[in-house]
Formats: structure tokens, sequence, C-alpha cells
């Protein structure tokens, strides 16, 4: 058990290295909710093509001249950074956290705890062993399994049921560290891939500040991870995006879609010798009253393809061609 002493009254010091994200805000919102004080946000430099970039700079929020007219396409939620200024918290931007400037200014905070929540870079040994207590991070899995950078991809593409958040202690190896807090998110059918981050988001958010104050207090257990239990995925190529309707169930096809199909690409889907190209699913079924000889069929618009088990009805980029007749 890792142990801190009683008589501390301040608050824990929390270094927060997040992105301008939908999975970040939460976790910083709860953090300052609980009491806990964030005495800098730390956030990844946007690479600028041919420009040699400052390795570690502050950002100042911006100057208003004039009161403006709120944007229409403005997003209901703050960022990091709003959140951040108007807690006149300090915010910076690291394009190199392995130099020992940026290392010099972020132990000048003399952090109790690091969280992470979505941050781009690898945290070299000397940013992780910086805090006073430890270094977290929250994961949008179940570990040991589901290691990686996309969890959430991967959750789809395997057809689970469950998935969860994890806070874990940080080392150099990516999602390894010991477990400190779990909880199960269920994946019900049909949910898209931004409504599951947005309740990883919320809840890992929650079991983060939980988490610090436990640490911070002495009342939490480290638990190794299993590593005969442990899976990792990198980001998905090309060919992840590919579903084989004569090897998946109707259920497994239509999650994927759902919860993939809004990315920047679409989902091919194989049926026999044939191919599509998919934007959505719109439902399954283990009792269409549809010729079994046959692998697919066109009502309308829409394609209802047999599965390994039962049928899913999508909806393909393009209609079906009109045939032609001499």
């Amino acid at each position: 058990m890792i142990n801190t002493s009683k008589s501390e009254r301040h608050p824990p010091r929390v270094l927060f290295f997040g992105m301008q994200s939908d999975f970040s805000t939460p976790a910083l919102t709860h953090l300052l909710e609980s009491g806990i004080e964030i005495c800098a946000v730390v956030m990844p430099a946007s690479p600028i093509p041919g420009v040699n970039q400052p390795t570690i700079q502050r950002r100042e929020p911006p100057q208003a001249r004039h009161k403006a007219l709120p944007l229409l396409n403005a997003s209901l939620h703050p960022s990091i950074t709003q959140i951040a200024w108007k807690q006149h918290i300090p915010v910076w931007e690291v394009h190199r956290l392995s130099h020992n400037e940026a290392i010099s200014i972020l132990a000048s905070y003399q952090p109790d705890v690091i969280c992470v929540a979505c941050f781009s870079q690898i945290l070299p040994r000397a940013i992780i062993e910086l805090p006073r207590l430890a270094c977290l991070n929250v994961h949008p899995a179940l570990l040991p399994a589901n290691r990686g950078p996309v969890p959430l991809f991967w959750t789809f593409r395997e057809g689970h049921s469950t998935t969860g958040v994890t806070i874990h202690l940080m080392n150099e190896k990516m999602d390894s560290g010991a477990i400190l807090a779990q909880e199960a998110i269920e994946v019900v059918d049909g949910m898209r891939y931004e409504l599951l981050e947005e309740q990883c988001a919320e809840r890992g958010g929650v079991l983060l500040a939980r988490t610090v104050w436990d640490l911070y207090e002495g009342r939490v257990t480290p638990m190794s991870q299993d590593e005969t239990k442990s899976s990792y995925h990198s980001f998905p190529t090309d060919e992840d995006f590919v579903v084989y309707a004569n090897a998946w169930s109707a259920r497994h096809v239509y999650n994927f879609i759902r919860g993939i199909g809004h990315w920047d690409r679409p989902i091919e889907l194989h049926v026999d010798s044939a191919h599509f190209l998919i934007r959505d699913a719109i439902s399954y079924s283990h009792n269409e009253e549809l010729d079994e000889n046959k692998a697919y069929h066109w009502i309308g618009n829409e394609l209802v393809v047999r599965c390994r088990v039962g049928w899913v009805r999508v909806m393909p980029l393009e209609p079906p061609q009109p045939r032609l007749f001499a």
C-alpha cells in the first residue's frame, strides 16, 4: 500500500496532461470539482512543417479587443485551455518532453501526482518519475485487455458487450502499470463510438479524481496486471475496416458498423464475391423472410446481407445501379 502523511493539509497538487479533446475535458473538470489543485495544464504542441519550434512554451489566453457574438458552430463544451484560463491555471505546450528545459519547468511545480487523460506523446522516464507520488493514466478499457492508442475501436471490432475505464500507474511500457481502479461500462446494441467515448470519459474523470484523493491519503493498493490476459492493438489499418459477412454474426456486423461507420473512412463489407462500401447499419435479425440461397438482397436503397448467423440491414454509400436492357 502507498502511504502518505495524514498531517498534510493542502489538497494534492496535480500536473494535468491532456489535449483539446472530449476525453480530456471531463477528467480536468472532475479533478477541479473534487478540490484538487491543478498547478498546470500540459498539452502537446501542434507540429508545424518546416518550423523549428521551441521545446516548451507557455500558451496565453487571447486578448479580447472587443465583445463579439458567439460563433454558431462553437462547441457547447469548454476546452481544457478555456477551463484552465478561467481558473488562472498556466497552460504549457510541449514539443519535446524529454528535453531538459521541459523537464525543469514542469519539475518546478513540485506536483504530488501527474494525471494523463489523452496525450499524444510518450512520457519519458524523467517525467514519469517527476511527481512525489505517482503518474496516473485514464485508459478507456478494462486492462490488461485492449492496451494501445485507440482501445474503443477494438471494442467494436472484436464485438465486446462490455468495456470500461482503468486508472493505472504509468511506466515506460504502454498501459502496463499497476491498476488502481476500474469500472465496467456496457456496450449496448447500436451504440455509437462518440457516445461510448463520452461515457468512458465521464466515468473515467470521476474515477480519476477519487483515485488521486485515495492515493494522496494512503487508501489505495496497486494491483499488478496479469500479463497472461493482456492484449495490445495499434492504430487500425485499412484491413481492419473490412468485414466478411460469412465470418461474423449479424449482431457483430451491425454493432461494428454502428460504432465505427462515422469514422473518416467507410467500412468495406464483403458478401461472397461482392463487396460494398457501407456508411451505416439499420438493424439486424435472425428471422428475415428472405431467400436463404442468396447472400444479399436489395430492398429499396437498403442492403440486407446474410451473415454467419442472422441477417443485417445496412445503408451502402452507393445505391444499387439500375439494370440496363438492350
